[in-house]
């Protein structure tokens, strides 16, 4: 765990991805969750070293499991997430837990007992746009993002000049377009560029940043758009697209997770092709 600003604190060493918190007057504010419950323990036990005021506040950033399965670990007075977010947890019933909890037992099988434990909670509040929250003296402004996925929101805490910007940011890794508006995405980027009162970015997954280091992760999506764009103005299936672009030059795959980053630039790809063939009809469909 590191300390990133006074009683602020962030740890990127979970295999679901980064989380923080912010100590407060009336306890912890918590930004995601854990997936694994061993990763969840042990996170609340760094937690409660440095506040015995429990927890007042969970922010999930977005509605992947990686982001809100550990949502059960931690009792909160309130957890605050995007409507997208609610609506899209009441689709998850047991067989899709099951799933995930079945992928889970792959990347640690030490886990297995715990994982019975684990059930879907879905955020109690609930934003469609810009929300900030006033809680024990600090100042949590909750930015609407999209990008990503449909339900980003990154949190700015302006005193201190910090971002928790969820999977809106990963650094020196491949991001995952499979859900993503990648224009927007884009533009997301931009904004946390241009914000004032920010130093350090938070990503979802890698090491804090400064926030021009998102410029890198532009020049993939703006790359990854201009490849698929190439095959698809060629007149090439979803499928061929697939098979033609790559990405792996931008960052190295170690062999230990190549398999996976080859997995998630095919559902990069499928993605984008779908929102050029989406543009192309929606023209089509205007010129006739």
């Amino acid at each position: 765990m590191r300390e990133i600003a006074a009683g602020v604190y962030c740890e990127t060493s979970y295999c679901s991805g980064n989380v923080g918190y912010a100590v407060t007057e009336d306890g912890a504010v918590l930004v995601d969750s854990p997936m694994m419950p061993k990763d969840a323990w042990d996170w609340l036990r760094k937690i409660t070293s440095t506040t015995k005021k429990g927890i007042a506040l969970l922010i999930n950033t977005d509605y992947q499991v990686e982001r809100i399965l550990g949502n059960c670990f931690f009792p909160a007075s309130t957890t605050i997430g995007h409507q997208f977010t609610w609506s899209e947890l009441q689709r998850y019933d047991e067989a899709y837990l099951q799933r995930h909890i079945s992928h889970m037992r792959d990347c640690d099988a030490q886990t297995a007992a715990n994982l019975s434990k684990t059930r879907i909670v879905p955020p109690e509040l609930t934003l469609t746009s810009d929300l900030t929250v006033h809680k024990g003296g600090r100042t949590f402004r909750l930015i609407f993002a999209g990008g990503h996925s449909p339900a980003n929101i990154m949190v700015h805490l302006p005193h201190e000049r910090i971002l928790f910007s969820g999977d809106v940011v990963v650094n020196g890794e491949h991001p995952c377009l499979a859900q993503a508006n990648s224009m927007r995405w884009l533009h997301t980027l931009e904004t946390i560029r241009r914000l004032n009162d920010l130093d350090l970015v938070v990503p979802g997954r890698g090491e804090p940043c400064n926030p021009m280091a998102t410029e890198m992760l532009s020049d993939y999506i703006q790359k990854l758009r201009e490849r698929v764009h190439e095959c698809f103005s060629e007149g090439c299936t979803r499928r061929e697209s697939v098979d033609r672009v790559r990405m792996l030059d931008f960052y190295p795959a170690p062999a230990s997770r190549r398999e996976e980053i080859e997995r998630r630039v095919r559902a990069s790809v499928e993605r984008v092709y779908d929102e050029f063939k989406k543009e192309n009809e929606k023209k089509h469909h205007l010129d006739g």
